[in-house]
């Protein structure tokens, strides 16, 4: 048989295959970019093999191994070529190289040979099996199903030592769950810095009924295999090499990568956004979007970045996933509006017109493009950094400090651009004029300052478009004794405690706190945080935090910050209400943020009237007399499983505790996670379903399908 009528044979037999046992084992080969699974199937099985590769470099494999130790260096010329410096054309059986920013030579972590890794693309409500395979020497992996609700099965939200032990060197760990909700999500790796270095992926559940959603939405076309977004902040070395530069000594020299700094080599200041709340805990170097970037010491000619192909005339369904480490981003296409549609996975009534989509960490929106451009010209898709330079001019508005990256917007009547076409893309960013204000979605403050002309559209102003039924939401006021405050403590790289909540800083438990039923209860003595209230852990502790829920209440959360630098608050097995903000106070003339929100205030006075906690935590908050909000909660309170908590601010969110394990909560910003702004949440304890016998090694984990 020729091998065509082999390939024909080989998918009509995998095709009666699944119709008979509803088992679809997709196709998710090394180097494939999407992997979509049939919609009749009621299971989907994938294979994902996590690899360490070094960047700008083609590796030889046969479509289901990589051969990692017999790469072959590549470089961009001038055309945006990729060349390989021997001069040999390698091509088939031979991996993509990562060329990332055209200019980071560095180890980045492949999943099946490609970072970011292939969209895996689902139906609500099927059964995904995914099968990881670690070929990463000396390092362990996890994987975690950033939004899944994994209802029934907390043993597979991939958090080492909470859910799961990590997955050694040459081990494998069947994932097994129930795509709930459906929306845009990711996978990634929750062991420290790996994220960064590429371990993460677009996880699309596309609606049961994707007509409707069509309908409801008003697009033309959902193609989430050509139409995701994955945005990146990217580092010369691996993250946490970066991490622990600054972490060791709260100094960082741009200048000495991977070298002891020369005295009076220039330090780097930590960067602000407009309301002057701090940024950039580390120097941005740059940033990808799908994998694909440009460094602003590479001309453009010597870089490759993402394209995107439209139809003139036609609506395209667009996702964007938050998979950086650090920054915030606002994304932009140069001459086109965008209509959101969509937050961490829920349909939410169209905001229209939007010039502006601001992401941070851990979060994902979806908009619709409706593609009424000439569509003779390249446009810009711009991820941009909100730092900004507040000491020129010395009053607002201040200009951009431009770090972002790019890809391009194209029509299909013109060919894919090559790298010399981006020297022809004419820059055309939006013009925000006092009588036409640009709209900016989900800003990290209440509003820009009047001079921005650019008005914000914030989470309170989101409505979900199908309403929550009744029965699945939480009461308006908590359950007694479920209303928490948890204040995210953040002093700055020149502070003298580490990231904390309520002064507690996350330390992990020896062994997996899902997996207690299988071990034996875990002899925890001396490792948890004292309760004793108020005062307690007021000069820090770091230690293994966990609240206690009972099961089916009404659960309140007020995410306090104050600290001088935003939160991405993100929590595993539960979407929440957000149900109220209320921000600090802004300077009118500057537009700086400058005192705490006054409805919150310390016992014992520990903290100063309206003034940011950078030396001591805030371990015990309470609502002053006659200051408690109201809170927003109907069926149309928009819900969320990422939330960010601006500098000086609150948010509170509801949920009712209906999912019973150990699922964590935290920073999705990594320097503060990794640091110990976290905590887990045990719902239910005699409720949870015990992990499956398998897991009670550390070691390989293959559940039966």
């Amino acid at each position: 048989m020729t091998d065509w009528f082999q390939a024909i044979y080989a998918l009509l037999n995998e095709k009666r295959s699944f119709q008979r046992s509803g088992l679809h084992r997709v196709p998710c080969g090394i180097g494939a970019a999407s992997c979509s699974c049939s919609n009749i199937a009621t299971s989907c099985e994938f294979h994902l093999q996590i690899s360490s590769l070094q960047t700008f470099t083609r590796y030889p494999t046969n479509g289901t191994v990589i051969h990692d130790f017999d790469g072959s260096l590549h470089y961009i010329d001038e055309n945006g070529r990729i060349v390989s410096y021997d001069g040999t054309q390698y091509t088939n059986g031979f991996t993509e190289a990562a060329t990332v920013d055209g200019k980071t030579y560095r180890p980045f972590i492949a999943v099946n040979g490609r970072s970011p890794g292939p969209t895996l693309i689902v139906t609500e409500n099927q059964r995904v099996i995914v099968n990881v395979k670690n070929n990463i020497r000396g390092q362990v992996i996890t994987i975690h199903w950033h939004g899944q609700l994994l209802q029934d099965t907390p043993w597979m939200d991939g958090v080492p030592f909470i859910s799961q032990c990590p997955l050694t060197s040459g081990g494998v760990f069947r994932y097994i769950f129930k795509a709930q909700p459906s929306g845009t999500f990711w996978y990634h790796s929750h062991v420290e810095g790996q994220r960064g270095d590429g371990l993460l992926g677009a996880l699309i559940v596309r609606e049961k009924n994707a007509e409707a959603a069509k309908q409801s939405c008003d697009y033309d076309y959902d193609r989430p295999d050509l139409h995701t977004l994955v945005l990146q902040d990217w580092w010369p070395q691996p993250f946490m090499d970066v991490f622990m530069i600054m972490h060791s000594a709260g100094r960082h020299f741009p200048s000495a990568v991977g070298e002891l700094p020369v005295i009076g080599s220039k330090e780097y200041s930590t960067t602000v956004l407009p309301d002057n709340s701090e940024h950039g805990d580390l120097p941005f170097y740059s940033a990808l979007i799908n994998g694909r970037g440009k460094h602003s010491s590479i001309p453009v000619t010597k870089s490759r970045l993402a394209t995107f192909k439209v139809d003139h005339k036609q609506r395209y369904r667009f996702r964007v996933i938050g998979g950086q480490m650090l920054f915030g981003f606002q994304l932009s296409i140069d001459n086109h509006k965008l209509t959101l549609i969509s937050s961490d996975g829920f349909l939410i009534q169209p905001i229209r017109e939007v010039d502006y989509l601001i992401i941070y960490p851990g979060e994902r929106y979806d908009f619709i493009l409706t593609a009424n451009g000439n569509p003779a010209n390249y446009y810009w898709i711009r991820a941009e950094t909100l730092e900004v330079n507040v000491t020129r001019p010395n009053a607002p508005p201040y200009p951009s400090l431009r770090n972002s990256v790019k890809a391009v917007l194209y029509y299909s009547s013109s060919r894919e651009p090559s790298s010399s076409d981006y020297l022809t893309i004419h820059s055309t960013r939006p013009t925000c004029t006092t009588s036409s204000p640009c709209v900016a979605v989900n800003c990290p403050f209440r509003q820009f300052h009047k001079s921005y002309n650019i008005k914000c559209v914030n989470v309170m102003d989101f409505q979900l478009l199908n309403p929550t039924p009744r029965e699945s939401m939480p009461s308006s006021e908590p359950s007694p004794n479920q209303e928490y405050f948890l204040n995210f403590g953040y002093s700055g790289r020149e502070g003298q405690l580490p990231d904390n909540i309520n002064g507690r800083s996350f330390m992990m438990s020896p062994k997996p706190l899902q997996l207690q039923s299988l071990f034996g209860s875990l002899n925890l003595t001396g490792l948890t945080c004292p309760t004793q209230r108020p005062n307690s852990c007021l000069d820090g502790c770091t230690c293994l935090h966990v609240l206690s829920l009972p099961y089916g209440k009404t659960v309140r959360l007020v995410l306090v910050n104050f600290g001088i630098e935003s939160h991405s608050i993100h929590l595993h097995g539960h979407s929440f209400f957000v149900t109220a903000v209320g921000y600090g106070g802004y300077n009118a003339n500057s537009g700086f943020v400058s005192t705490t929100n006054e409805a919150l205030s310390c016992l014992s006075n520990e903290l100063d009237e309206n003034s940011f906690n950078t030396t001591r935590p805030c371990t015990d908050l309470h609502w002053r007399k006659g200051k408690r909000p109201a809170v927003n909660l109907n069926p149309n309170t928009v819900r969320k499983d990422s939330v960010i908590v601006p500098s000086g601010a609150y948010v509170i969110v509801q949920f009712v505790s209906s999912s019973p394990g150990y699922w964590f909560l935290h920073c999705h910003l990594d320097p503060h996670h990794v640091d110990g702004m976290a905590l887990v949440l045990n719902v239910a304890e005699t409720l949870q379903t015990p992990a499956p016998l398998g897991m009670t090694s550390c070691g390989d984990f293959k559940l039966p399908i």
